[in-house]
């Protein structure tokens, strides 16, 4: 069964170009202002409904100078979903944007990447390049659910749901992951934090925020080749011009979610 598939837009953060994309001078270009919105993605049909990913905490986002539009429990509720109903999470990372409301999902399964979890609770995370991205709280409470028989680890790529495929790539971060949705409409690639922004599929230039430069090349290379060979929609995880190509109102907060399929 097909899911509807919608992109929830919760947060934005004023930035500069030369702060979003790495080694940013050596594109020869001017400095300029840039933005990110945060999102995360809700896929539903008759039978289920699941979250991919679940947004900052607003204190943790608060706490960083990030700017919250709408807490995302309460766009949850705009929307009619009751978390009770949420069978289950992918969690394409663990940074602290997504993985931030956790708690509120006390018997929704947990669907991680097993590198991801294996690199956040192991001896490197703690380093000053590291532990920023995250909020130590947060992952314990993955772990936590993971002793608790609550989380599913995946690994390369496999059908985790029916019609949502996870596709572990690396790159932003040690597990990054990617998630193919069967759509109403065709497939929909939520590229989650592998592609932050569409100029970096679209110009190859990396985001400022990886583990691996290489294998953040790479995927780019496979979302491309999934956009090539399935006439997938790639959707970055954080453009705010995912709402404006979507038909979304960009210029005023009075919209929550948009249709991706």
């Amino acid at each position: 069964m097909s899911y509807e598939v919608l992109a929830v837009r919760y947060g934005e953060l004023g930035s500069r170009k030369s702060d979003l994309y790495y080694r940013w001078e050596s594109y020869g270009e001017p400095d300029g202002p840039a933005s990110l919105a945060y999102y995360f993605w809700v896929l539903r049909n008759g039978a289920s409904t699941v979250l991919v990913d679940t947004g900052f905490d607003p204190d943790a986002a608060a706490r960083r100078g990030r700017t919250c539009l709408v807490p995302p429990l309460d766009a949850l509720r705009a929307l009619d979903v009751d978390p009770g109903d949420v069978t289950a999470i992918v969690v394409t990372h663990l940074h602290y944007d997504h993985i931030g409301n956790l708690r509120a999902f006390p018997r929704a399964e947990l669907i991680v990447p097993e590198r991801e979890l294996e690199f956040w609770t192991g001896p490197y995370a703690g380093r000053p390049q590291f532990a920023p991205h995250v909020e130590a709280d947060e992952i314990a409470q993955v772990q936590r659910a993971a002793d608790d028989g609550r989380v599913r680890l995946t690994r390369g790529t496999q059908e985790i749901l029916s019609g949502v495929v996870a596709v572990d790539v690396g790159g932003h971060s040690p597990g990054q992951q990617v998630t193919v949705v069967d759509a109403v409409e065709g497939d929909v690639v939520l590229a989650s934090d592998a592609v932050h922004l569409y100029d970096e599929l679209e110009l190859d230039r990396p985001f400022a925020v990886m583990h691996d430069l290489e294998q953040m090349y790479a995927a780019y290379d496979v979302l491309k080749d999934l956009a090539r060979s399935r006439g997938a929609e790639v959707v970055p995880g954080h453009d705010p011009d995912v709402f404006r190509r979507y038909a979304g109102d960009d210029t005023q907060d009075n919209r929550v979610a948009v249709r991706l399929g």
